[in-house]
């Protein structure tokens, strides 16, 4: 009878942290960050062909990055059909503090990319051979994706006029 009972509670255990760890692995999958290497951009890119697009280019520890995020939230919630791709400049092994920060400040639903090349001046160059690294730095790409690129916090409505046109 010992056995019986030992069993069963063996299974309860089993059974409790299984559902424990599949319930917190979905959780953990809506907010996740993807690795950006060599071709990473351009696939971010043609994923909204025909369709307008932004890319901001971040750091966790640049004071006015995370001063411009109130106005990518405020653009975010109020065309939140707008592609907006949020990828930190920061190191892949930061990702944990980049998904945070993204919460915190509103933009976790977003799509989020951390730079994963050993050489980030090269992957820098495959994204804009005249971008040095300043940031923010901001890509406005319309339907057809002729790109604008923007260094430095801009206002809401100086963001508004580059998406309008």
């Amino acid at each position: 009878m010992t056995n019986t009972m030992t069993m069963s509670r063996l299974t309860l255990v089993i059974s409790t942290l299984l559902l424990f760890f599949s319930v917190t692995l979905s959780a953990n999958e809506a907010n996740t960050t993807n690795a950006l290497k060599l071709g990473s951009y351009q696939n971010i890119v043609e994923q909204q062909a025909g369709h307008p697009l932004v890319v901001v280019f971040w750091s966790i520890t640049c004071a006015s990055c995370l001063k411009e995020m109130a106005t990518i939230k405020e653009i975010h919630q109020e065309q939140p059909n707008l592609p907006i791709v949020m990828i930190s400049i920061d190191d892949i092994s930061e990702a944990p503090l980049v998904l945070a920060t993204l919460k915190d400040k509103g933009l976790s639903d977003l799509e989020s990319w951390v730079f994963a090349e050993s050489n980030t001046q090269r992957l820098r160059y495959e994204i804009d051979s005249t971008w040095y690294g300043e940031i923010p730095r901001l890509y406005f790409l319309d339907a057809d994706h002729n790109r604008r690129g923007i260094s430095g916090k801009i206002s809401k409505a100086d963001w508004l006029e580059l998406l309008a046109g």
